[in-house]
């Protein structure tokens, strides 16, 4: 790896560790709010889908019974881990998800389970929570732009 995209990475990373919400600017705090909702109903669309149905079943008998966060499609608790999986092939499945056509990526189904999962793991609070999410939007985007559409 080069030393540019090396201190390219490292900038990258070390301006999403240091983003707070107060550093958000309100019309990107809207349209996460927006994004989230959106992907909140792609999940509901996908929870009966035999994919779905398979991972829940697989995240409930490998998973704990019990966690900090929950599977939005049976409301029962579990692991981080468990949570995302399910929740992210539930908002994915059915291909209603958002898409950002420069980094081809659908960064709610792979960034708004992860940062729910880890917002009840930890106790966010909702501005964390969307701040977390707007550098994991931040994150996703700018690595697919740049590795392309061939990626």
């Amino acid at each position: 790896m080069s030393v540019t995209r090396t201190a390219t990475t490292r900038e990258l990373a070390s301006f999403l560790a240091r983003l707070r919400y107060e550093d958000v600017p309100l019309e990107a705090v809207e349209r996460t709010k927006e994004l989230f909702l959106d992907w909140f109903g792609s999940a509901l669309a996908g929870r009966s889908e035999r994919p779905v149905r398979i991972l829940e079943r697989f995240a409930s008998e490998m998973g704990p019974s019990e966690g900090p966060s929950e599977v939005l499609i049976s409301r029962r608790r579990t692991t981080p881990l468990f949570a995302a999986l399910v929740n992210g092939a539930a908002s994915h499945v059915v291909e209603q998800d958002d898409l950002h056509n420069a980094s081809v990526f659908h960064p709610a189904t792979v960034v708004f389970p992860a940062a729910l999962a880890a917002a009840q793991q930890t106790g966010a609070s909702g501005s964390d929570f969307l701040a977390a999410s707007v550098a994991g939007y931040e994150a996703g985007v700018r690595v697919g732009s740049y590795l392309g559409r061939t990626h």
